[in-house]
């Protein structure tokens, strides 16, 4: 069992009804099937963020079934962690993503979640409760994680590091929260884009490709260049195993400009969803559609095999986006 500790002094957290208790007498609300452990609900970014995705309930990422080159990347990723059945893992953000669920499946882990948007914690507590399982999600911020020093085994974040206030702060207490050996697993966007189908798109119109970005919550000048990355997780504790370059070529193309189409598409011709929009649905699905399905398996070896040529760009440290493997050090 992983206790709650108080995000702000560390100290460990009682029920007291429905919320928390800490031994200085703070209380922490329940909230969204979880509860509100935010130290400072004045942070405009985290507020900010929240809001944006709040309005982008939609379809689970099934790992199970990757519907894009992207969640490929990423499974590869989660499937190389050495986990172990009952190990803990947190995830950070979680917004659409399936991981947790994943690694109930194939590792049957213990998991833990936190998400700035309590529309996103709601969903997944309750989508966790249907499936059995003990998964609990907070509403929290990754500068102020409300575990114990040495709590899990691993931690994902994808699509995250990019969205948060101080970076180096949320390395510092993933490096905390994990056990000595313990693997950290992040993708993010970086600032050198140049050469990729981002850098083009930021070269031919700055003020489109800024609004855009902006409407996902991405920022690009607060963001880390790749070596950035990598010396921040550095200082942070942490030893890094592999970075790999990503968003070069062929997988953007595919992925942020033919899938959006293709969902539009899609939901536009399917009379399940011609009562309501994703943000009006009570729950995300939980399972892959048929249409997601049949892609991954028919479409997306495809696209895989198109996109080596995007290794090319890769090696060259092109892309977009970056994947972190990396190790919390021995003290």
């Amino acid at each position: 069992m992983i206790p709650w500790r108080d995000p702000i002094d560390g100290a460990p957290l009682r029920p007291d009804g429905p919320d928390l208790v800490s031994p200085s007498g703070r209380r922490w609300p329940a909230l969204a099937g979880g509860w509100d452990l935010r130290p400072d609900r004045r942070d405009v970014n985290a507020a900010q963020q929240a809001e944006i995705y709040d309005e982008k309930l939609g379809e689970l990422t099934d790992f199970d079934h990757p519907h894009n080159l992207t969640l490929v990347h990423q499974r590869g990723l989660l499937d190389a962690l050495e986990l172990q059945p009952g190990d803990p893992a947190l995830e950070i953000g979680g917004h659409r993503s399936g991981v947790l669920p994943y690694l109930e499946r194939h590792h049957r882990i213990e998991g833990r979640g936190l998400d700035v948007s309590p529309v996103w914690v709601k969903a997944q507590n309750a989508l966790a409760a249907a499936r059995g399982s003990t998964t609990r999600w907070v509403v929290g911020v990754a500068e102020a994680l409300p575990f114990a020093d040495d709590s899990f085994a691993a931690l994902v974040a994808f699509d995250v590091f990019e969205h948060v206030t101080d970076l180096n702060l949320a390395l510092r207490e993933a490096a905390r929260v994990l056990r000595p050996g313990g693997r950290l697993v992040c993708h993010l966007p970086v600032a050198d884009l140049r050469g990729s189908f981002d850098g083009y798109q930021r070269w031919r119109d700055p003020a489109d490709f800024a609004a855009r970005q902006a409407s996902v919550g991405h920022y690009h000048e607060r963001l880390p260049t790749r070596m950035q990355m990598r010396t921040r997780l550095e200082a942070s504790g942490f030893d890094v195993l592999d970075s790999t370059s990503f968003n070069v070529w062929v997988q953007p193309l595919h992925d942020h400009r033919l899938m959006p189409w293709l969902g539009k598409l899609r939901h536009r011709n399917d009379a399940r969803d011609a009562a309501g929009t994703p943000t009006t649905r009570e729950l995300p699905r939980a399972e892959a559609s048929r249409f997601q399905k049949l892609y991954a398996k028919v479409a997306i070896p495809v696209a895989a095999a198109v996109a080596q040529v995007d290794t090319i760009g890769a090696h060259l440290g092109i892309g977009g986006s970056c994947s972190f493997v990396a190790r919390k050090a021995a003290r």
